[in-house]
């Protein structure tokens, strides 16, 4: 039996934690493990979730380090063989580990995600075509913005020691920066059920920004044609050439603002 590890990063945030831990508890196949990590809050959060403590494998951070260190963390902890994750706000529905599990072992994936959920500012919301998700080996068609959430995200353990961890220098977008670069090495898997509710239940004024989201991406894109020019073939090498310039365009009301 695969034996998968949920990780959970969470950071001053009391509203919602206790709702996304429970979205695990009744799932319809258990983990081997919850591992929430603690990034550094300013009150107790083990006394906080004293409820659940004996349910749950919580690691304090002294410092806030940020939601990639903190999931960095929780993958280097787990033991399960796939690591799913989900983001404090966020929930599963009931069967989102039996049916994402069992889709990946029957197609032989390392790497899937899901459709999903959207709930902001307490309505649900229609996500539109320009959301489309994909699977396969779907490089090109996730290099212009974020198409996978994390909490939707399970990943074998192994790829990690291949494909390299979250890159703990982005405090956004570093959902984006670690699709692409499995998008590189792997076929991705999409199981069109919605297995997850996404929510925004705070506002994000940076997320918000599109200028400035875009200016990480198009930073992001840069430093992985530096990094990877030379070992990547020329479609490929097209593509990030074609999505710079594109990003390039989008960005430049904030240099001029800046």
């Amino acid at each position: 039996m695969k034996t998968v590890s949920v990780i959970i990063p969470v950071y001053n945030r009391t509203f919602s934690i206790r709702d996304a831990l429970e979205s695990v508890f009744i799932q319809s196949i258990k983990p081997s493990e919850i591992i929430v990590i603690d990034d550094g809050s300013s009150f107790d959060m083990a006394l906080y979730l004293k409820n659940y403590m004996q349910h749950i494998h919580l690691i304090k951070l002294n410092e806030n380090k940020g939601v990639s260190f903190a999931r960095n963390t929780g993958i280097k902890a787990a033991s399960g063989d796939y690591i799913a994750f989900l983001d404090s706000d966020d929930l599963f529905l009931p069967k989102k580990l039996e049916y994402q599990i069992n889709y990946m072992v029957e197609n032989g994936l390392y790497i899937s995600h899901t459709d999903e959920f959207w709930y902001r500012k307490d309505r649900w919301v229609n996500q539109g075509k320009n959301n489309n998700r994909y699977g396969g080996y779907i490089f090109d068609k996730i290099i212009d913005k974020c198409r996978i959430s994390p909490s939707s995200l399970i990943v074998h353990k192994s790829v990690f020691d291949e494909a390299g961890y979250f890159d703990e220098d982005l405090r956004v977008c570093e959902d984006y920066e670690i699709a692409l670069r499995f998008a590189l090495k792997y076929k991705i898997g999409y199981l069109e059920k919605k297995l997850i509710i996404k929510r925004a239940v705070e506002e994000n004024s940076l997320s918000a920004n599109i200028e400035h989201i875009e200016y990480i991406r198009y930073k992001i894109l840069e430093k992985m044609y530096r990094n990877n020019a030379n070992l990547l073939d020329i479609n490929t090498n097209l593509i990030l050439i074609k999505e710079l310039e594109r990003k390039k365009n989008i960005i430049k009301p904030f240099f001029e603002k800046n």
